[in-house]
Formats: C-alpha cells, structure tokens, sequence
C-alpha cells in the first residue's frame, strides 16, 4: 500500500513537473558562448567588451564605434533569444546599411558568455550602466538613442524613463515588436513551479519625455498586435505608431530602417 501511494505521489509530481510549463507563456531561451566564440564575432568594426556591471558579474557584449566624432550612436536591448548577439549583430549591420552609426549592445545575464542569472531587476540596473559605458565613449545624451526588440522593449522604456526622470534623456526610444509587460518563466530547474519574471514598463511610460517611435507587425503571433496598440495608447502624443501590415515578429527587422531609422 505504502509502496503504491509513494508511485501515485511520484507520478503526479512528474506530471506537474511535464505541465508547468504550459502554464507560462515564454521562458528564457538561453544559448551560451564561450569568449573565444564571441571573440570570433568581433568582426567587420565590431569589438568584443566586457562590462562589469557588479562585483564578480560581466556582461559580454558587441560595440561598433562611429568613425565621426559626432555621429549618432544606438543603445540596443535586445530580445529573448539562444543567438543573442551572432543573430542581434547580423540585423544591426543591416540595420545601419553604410551609414557612419555606432553600435552597442551586451548580452543579458545569463546568455552567451555573461555572468549571472537573468531577471527583471538586475537587468535593468545592467542597462544603466551599459549607458554609462557608451556615455564614456565620449557620446553625449543628445546623440545617444535606445533601441528595444521584444523582451528588451519594456526594459528600454525603463531606461529611458529613468533617464528623462533625472535630466538625461536620450535622442529618441525606439521599439520594434514591442509590449509594455512580459511575462518570463524565471530560469532554472524549479523556475516553472514558481511566479514569472515580469518585464513591466507600465509604471514607467508617464515618465518617458523623449521621442518615441514604435514599429510592429499586425501577423505578430508572438506578441500580438493589441498589445503594441495599448502601448500606443499609453505613450499618447508622444509616440510615432507604425503599424506594418503582414508582418510578423521576426520578419519585422525588414521594415525597421525604413521606418524608423531616420533620426
């Protein structure tokens, strides 16, 4: 008798354990990198960075720097993804064409060859100092722009939010395949038995004073095209809105220079 309760316990649990996922609508899709991997990517203007964004913690990353002592430099926060910064640095190089743009991104906690364990907080504190880091550079605010996809959308209105809230706003917030709340599936083994990470840049709209222009696909099965819509509406008058008929979440990168690109 015993012997049977423990196996019907047993069963139950692994059957919890196979559906819990179901319960969440994303997770985190994490793809790592070894330095040398990422070293390789260093191609073509780009250079390899590490960012120490707290003790014992560095951000791998990607930064192409402007040739022009005045050009315009993009911020990128990029979307949930196994090739972060291979499949991030391909759309950016198309993304800028030939014009003379800098570049900038770092692969979340976590992902690729960072340190650490992805989670709403943290990353946005990250993002703070990867501003910090291109701000070194010798870029000033004014010609210093956020770009978000996807997960990174709610986190770049956060920053910019954050920003404008302390005088230093960016040139202009841009997102692409955008919602202002995502829930995550928190990462490791028991991260499916507990609450999702939620990305939220709800509290943060009213605060973004700069610029914004946002782009999304109406076939956007991933993120669906009410929920860009209602971002829309919360950003009001502020924002630039591109509805972009067909597409969908990944094909939308097709549509961004010519949408959005132009300062």
């Amino acid at each position: 008798m015993l012997w049977f309760v423990l196996g019907g316990v047993l069963a139950m649990g692994l059957l919890a354990f196979l559906a819990a996922p179901k319960l969440h609508r994303f997770a985190y899709w994490i793809g790592r990198r070894s330095d040398a991997e990422v070293a390789a990517l260093a191609t073509n203007g780009w250079r390899q960075d590490r960012l120490e964004v707290e003790p014992g913690i560095h951000l791998t990353g990607l930064v192409r720097p402007a040739a022009a002592s005045d050009a315009r430099w993009i911020l990128f926060v990029p979307g949930n993804s196994s090739g972060m910064l291979p499949g991030f640095r391909s759309e950016l190089d198309q993304l800028r064409g030939n014009d003379d743009v800098g570049l900038a991104f770092w692969a979340y906690r976590g992902f690729e060859a960072s340190d650490g364990v992805p989670g709403p907080a943290a990353l946005a504190a990250d993002l703070l100092q990867q501003w910090a880091a291109v701000r070194a550079l010798g870029v000033p605010a004014d010609r210093l722009e956020i770009w978000g996809y996807s997960l990174g959308t709610p986190l770049a209105t956060q920053l910019a939010a954050t920003l404008c809230a302390r005088g230093e706003p960016p040139r202009r917030l841009v997102l692409a395949a955008a919602s202002a709340r995502i829930p995550v599936m928190r990462h490791g083994l028991f991260g499916r038995f507990l609450p999702d990470d939620v990305y939220d840049a709800g509290p943060a709209i009213a605060a973004v004073t700069c610029p914004v222009v946002l782009v999304h696909g109406t076939n956007d099965d991933a993120l669906p095209i009410g929920e860009a819509r209602a971002l829309a509406t919360a950003f009001g008058p502020r924002v630039q809105f591109h509805e972009v008929p067909g597409r969908g979440h990944v094909d939308l990168w097709q549509d961004l220079r010519r949408l959005a690109f132009a300062p």
